[in-house]
Parts: structure tokens; sequence; C-alpha cells
């Protein structure tokens, strides 16, 4: 059951089927509703183990594997920024500064009551899917918001922060800006000009909101974004390198020894 536009999947629903899977990176955002079961899941580096009942929320191109599973049921709801834009909608959801914000973990243990209830709003958008109408995109939307919303709530009661809480502009503006730009500018200064505000400024509200400096979540995005391009083997180093922003592929290599304590090739995969 999907939502087709130009020949490409917008908004979908599926089983959660595990199997053995190659690592896959979806232009899609992903909430998975794991409701029987258990396993052990990779996202990008990372390795978290799964007791159902629970959520698990991927970002747009996030690097995700399944490694084993035993007896795991659930559902799964993809939809892509053309279908529900994250940053516009972030002032009704606030779900970019919760659920799917890479510096929170991705996962919700969920007790039985959440899990019903997450689960009834799947099934009311399950039956929007297959019912004809001609207003089904804003019905599904609007039903989408409401999903996101639920598991914002229950993510940050998770986490003992107040439901209603969300980024200030000048840290949402800043990773906007950081998405777009971090190819190119790697010094906290651009940012803090692009922003009116100072350095240190932008560095105290990202450390009060995000829990990292400005400085930290830059090297964060380059490091991860350049493991994610290793790990597939489509691109040298060198070529990552430069597309990263870095002239000298020798200094890229030694930007990423000295924050993650492997070379990059470490990260190419076995052939």
């Amino acid at each position: 059951m999907e939502i087709v536009k130009d020949a490409k999947r917008q908004f979908g629903i599926d089983e959660v089927i595990w199997h053995s899977d190659p690592v896959t990176r979806e232009e899609l955002y992903q909430v998975v509703l794991f409701t029987a079961g258990e396993g052990v899941i990779q996202l990008d580096f990372d390795t978290y183990e799964i007791k159902s009942p629970t959520l698990l929320f991927i970002s747009e191109y996030q690097l995700f594997t399944t490694l084993v599973g035993n007896n795991v049921k659930g559902k799964v709801i993809q939809f892509s920024n053309d279908f529900f834009c994250i940053k516009l909608n972030r002032t009704e959801t606030f779900c970019d500064a919760v659920i799917f914000n890479l510096t929170k973990p991705p996962l919700v243990p969920l007790s039985d009551k959440e899990s019903n209830k997450i689960n009834f709003i799947i099934d009311q958008i399950q039956d929007e899917l297959i019912t004809p109408s001609i207003y089904k995109e804003e019905i599904i939307t609007s039903q989408l918001k409401t999903l996101l919303l639920e598991s914002a709530k229950i993510k940050l009661q998770k986490m003992g922060q107040h439901p209603v809480q969300k980024l200030s502009s000048v840290v949402a503006d800043f990773q906007d800006l950081l998405e777009e730009n971090y190819k190119r500018e790697h010094q906290v200064q651009f940012y803090a000009n692009h922003l009116f505000i100072s350095p240190k400024g932008l560095n105290n509200a990202t450390k009060r909101e995000l829990g990292k400096t400005t400085s930290e979540l830059i090297k964060e995005k380059i490091i991860i974004e350049a493991k994610r391009e290793l790990y597939q083997g489509k691109k040298t180093i060198k070529e990552i390198a430069f597309e990263l922003g870095f002239e000298d592929p020798a200094y890229f290599s030694r930007f990423f020894k000295k924050s993650t304590s492997k070379s990059p090739k470490a990260f190419l995969p076995l052939h």
C-alpha cells in the first residue's frame, strides 16, 4: 500500500519482514513499530538491540541493516521529504528536534498501551490508503502528523523531557545550514555569520539544546558522511575527501583518524 507520484514512492506502509539484507541507504524517513520478537540492527555505525514493543526512527540517507532477529514482527511507515517536509512542519511536529535528530537515540521502548495507541494510528492510515477519496493525501498527511506528534511525545517522556520542547530557531536554522553547506564550510564562523550570532552564542545554543558544540556537530556531520561513503565502496578515499571539502586527501585522512581512531581504509568494504 503506497502513494506514488512520478513513478517514485512517496508514502507507504509495510509489514516488517526480517531477513539478512545488505546495507541500505534510502531517500526516505522511516518509523518502525516492532510489536513482537527481538533482534539486533545497525544504524549507520552503531548497533542497537530491539526488544518489542519499541519504536525505531530512521532518517533519510542513514545506513541501515538487520543483523540477527527472532520472530520479529511489526510495521514500517516510509515517507519522502516531498510527501511530508520535516523542515516545513517543524513548528507543528518538531520531529526533526526529537525523533529524527541524529544526536538523540533512535529507539524508544514502549509500554503495551503506547504500542496499541501507535498501532491504532497506523491502522487508521492503512484504512485511508485503501479508501477511494479525492482527499486521500490531505487526510493521510494529517494522520502522519498525529503519528509523529504522538511518537515525539512518547520519546520525550521516556527521556524525562517536557513534551512541548522544540529547537530554537537559531539551532533549527543552523541544522539546515549545516545540511546544505557541510561539504564546503567547516568553520563555526561561517554558520554564526549567516545566523547573525557570535560563534560563542551559537556554541552555547547547540550545546544547550543538542548537547554538543557547533564545532563538534560540524565534525560529526563530516565524519558520518565520510563513513557512509567509505562503507558503500563506490568512491575512492581521494574522491570522498574532495567531495567533503578537503583539498588535501592526506589532511582528510589525519582528520578522520583523529576523530575515529581509525584510518579511512578501515571503513572500506572487504572484497
